[in-house]
């Protein structure tokens, strides 16, 4: 599929890849990888890579907000019992 096509922009691929999800971006990447154009292959695993980095991020901050959080509970909860 993507040998045929002319290979896109960094801007409109990255869109594309969006559009797709990354579960089809991820099932292109493994299904036929000598059909997959060399640019496209490239700005594919840099846009799973990136996503894959903004995710985790987005989960470090979410587990250490969660705690945080959860320790406030308990100091309040510490407090009001006494």
């Amino acid at each position: 599929m993507a040998s045929k096509q002319a290979f896109l922009p960094r801007e409109d691929s990255h869109r594309r890849f969006d559009e797709l999800g990354v579960a089809r971006v991820r099932a292109m990447l493994r299904g036929e990888p000598e059909a997959a154009h060399p640019a496209w292959r490239r700005e594919a695993e840099q846009w799973l890579d990136e996503r894959l980095r903004r995710e985790g991020e987005r989960t470090y901050a979410l587990v250490l907000a969660s705690i945080f959080l959860s320790a406030i509970a308990i100091v309040v909860l510490a407090y009001v019992s006494w």
